[in-house]
């Protein structure tokens, strides 16, 4: 077919009538042909949920509830509604049969709207005397036990498959990996020793293991219930030598742990200022039994991860980067394990570091590493109001890069070679306790991780109240290590792989190396600043006490050419700090311009190079003809 056929009016209709029947038949053709070209597979199920899917043994009905009509003036809602749809239909189509999906329009007084009501969906008015929109998702099993999602956060969307997939897996697996929850802070709720006769709210992370795992919160210290699949400690510097003891010998005999232990807990001297430093104890000789050191008293401070923080000194609001409070990234966390291989970034507080004694017979992987723009902080300061400037300009990094988290396996001994503690030895406890180890049957399996603060709320989850319940929107991937760890401890991992893989985060990393160079610039400078006017006022009380007349409001010459000096060194100083804010700013407002050019001028500035090339190889071969 020739160039005029084609452009021909015959031609151009042919062309018309090809594209519609192609449209119309590939609707149904090709309903299931995807092409994901995002990074990270956005758009695509993840093997967690594929492995899940193909193992079902008995048939799940998921049943969307959408009201498409009072949906009709939210145009943000309804795309959000149609990529939920669409991941629906994956499922159903990944399953094999096994699951069934039924999507129900719930009209106003219908008996679609009853069934909505009846599982405990949550209805909500858009409009003052409109009706209610329902937007919930119902599982249900053939032994008739159901799950439901009241209504489908568009702000969740990042987790909505494994909200979904941890659904399907519990209504196909009702049997929950046990965990015994072993700890000295209050994470579950209830008194604290601080203060007895207030309740505490639990902490998110508490909801969150609830939901996962059946967590039974271990009172009695002195053993572990034998049915536990997980022991998960956390602060055991707060715990008893009955509790340490007890779980020494649940880890010799197979039981698996994960370990939260830091040297500074910031919850303990948030509520009592001075206490959280964690003194050298029973938990360090459990932890050597391990092959386990992390040095007492000191946390680690990172330049290049630490987070920025706003705090008041001299009645003026600083915002500075704080050592010790850690956002790890990617690049620092173990892409090589599977538990952490998918997680983006996790908040740190006060985290210790890690090393493995000389005579460790188990074996080391780090989970959790710091920069090696990191140093070792003295942990006292820490306790006591710090300032957060003075850390940043006595900063120096050493250059090692700390481990923060560590899984531990291989054989190891008690840390009681001479048997339980002494308070253990008599009657019926001695019975309790069972026959002492003194080393494992087999090899270790546990965790630990140099940080308990990581579990609190306000480092990694922001708690909203959505009419009457509490939404919780995670900052940070805390939850996801925690749940990963328990699950592949527990010997589940089909949902690791799910959790985190659709965030979107994408840190500036090279705007913030400038901006952190340039503020550490700036705090040094300004501690220098601090320190000369401290040396100037020194000066001047000294030479003010020296006069006979010291009662005298008028200066002397000493005082006014001192007094002058400082003049001068203060403006000197001043300059310089300018010039350092000056370069920050230069060098962002440069790095912005290139990005700029890359992003709008260079192609366009490739395709003009290209089509005047082509003109002008074009123009030379006429000229040669």
């Amino acid at each position: 077919m020739d160039r005029r056929t084609i452009f021909s009016p015959v031609g151009l209709l042919a062309a018309v009538i090809l594209f519609i029947a192609v449209n119309l038949t590939a609707g149904p053709v090709l309903r299931w042909a995807r092409v994901d070209l995002t990074q990270g597979d956005l758009h695509s199920l993840s093997d967690g949920t594929i492995n899940i899917l193909q193992k079902l043994g008995n048939t799940i009905t998921l049943k969307l509830f959408w009201s498409e009509e009072a949906a009709a003036d939210l145009p943000g809602l309804k795309v959000f509604a149609r990529r939920v749809k669409e991941t629906l239909q994956e499922y159903e189509a990944r399953a094999g049969g096994k699951i069934k999906l039924t999507i129900v329009d719930p009209k106003p007084f219908s008996e679609e709207e009853d069934e909505a009501v009846g599982f405990g969906l949550q209805g909500v008015s858009v409009q003052e005397g409109g009706d209610n929109l329902y937007f919930g998702l119902a599982a249900t099993s053939e032994d008739g036990r159901s799950l439901i999602i009241p209504f489908i956060q568009a702000d969740r969307e990042i987790f909505f498959e494994y909200d979904i997939s941890q659904m399907i897996h519990t209504l196909a697996n009702p049997e929950k990996v046990k965990v015994g929850l072993l700890s000295a802070l209050p994470i579950s709720g209830g008194p604290t020793p601080q203060n007895p006769f207030q309740a505490q709210v639990p902490w998110v992370i508490s909801d969150q293991l609830n939901r996962q795992f059946d967590v039974e919160v271990i009172l009695s210290e002195k053993v572990i219930p034998e049915d536990v699949d997980v022991l998960m400690v956390v602060h055991p510097h707060g715990l008893s030598d009955s509790a340490l003891y007890a779980a020494d010998q649940f880890v010799l005999r197979g039981g698996r742990a994960l370990v939260f232990a830091d040297p500074v807990s910031e919850f303990e001297s948030g509520s009592r200022p001075g206490a959280g430093l964690s003194e050298e104890g029973t938990v360090d000789k459990l932890l050597a039994a391990w092959g386990l050191a992390m040095e007492s008293g000191r946390v680690v401070g990172d330049m290049t991860v630490s987070q920025r923080v706003s705090y008041r000194d001299d009645n003026q609001v600083k915002t500075v980067n704080y050592l010790p409070w850690l956002a790890l990234r990617e690049d620092l966390i173990n892409r090589e394990e599977v538990t952490t291989a998918q997680l983006d970034n996790l908040n740190l507080a006060s985290a210790g570091s890690l090393t493995q004694t000389e005579d460790a017979r188990t074996s080391l992987t780090p989970l959790l590493s710091s920069s090696t723009r990191s140093m070792l902080l003295d942990g006292s300061y820490l306790v006591f109001r710090p300032d957060p400037a003075k850390l940043l300009s006595e900063f120096s990094p050493s250059g090692v890069s700390f481990t923060l988290a560590a899984r531990i396996k291989g054989p190891a001994a008690t840390a009681f070679p001479d048997g339980p503690p002494a308070d253990e030895n008599a009657g019926e406890e001695k019975k309790q306790l069972g026959e002492h180890l003194t080393k494992s049957a087999d090899d270790i399996n546990v965790v630990v991780v140099a940080d308990s603060d990581l579990l609190q709320d306000r480092f990694w989850v922001e708690v909203q109240d959505f009419f009457g319940q509490r939404l919780a929107l995670p900052m940070a991937d805390n939850a996801n290590l925690v749940i990963n760890l328990l699950d592949q401890l527990g010997g589940s991992s089909d949902l690791i792989g799910i959790r985190s893989r659709a965030s979107t985060f994408r840190p500036f990393e090279l705007f913030d190396r400038v901006s952190q160079d340039a503020d550490l610039k700036y705090r040094v400078k300004e501690q220098e600043l601090v320190s000369r006017l401290k040396e100037a006022e020194r000066k001047l009380n000294e030479l003010q006490s020296q006069r006979q007349d010291s009662e005298s409001p008028e200066f002397t010459p000493e005082q006014e050419e001192e007094l002058e000096n400082f003049r001068q060194e203060k403006v000197k100083v001043r300059r310089e700090l300018r010039n350092v804010q000056f370069e920050l700013r230069r060098d962002i407002e440069r790095l912005q311009a290139w990005i700029k050019f890359i992003n709008i001028g260079l192609v366009p500035l490739l395709l003009v190079i290209f089509a005047v090339g082509s003109w002008a190889v074009r123009r030379r071969k006429q000229g040669g003809q």
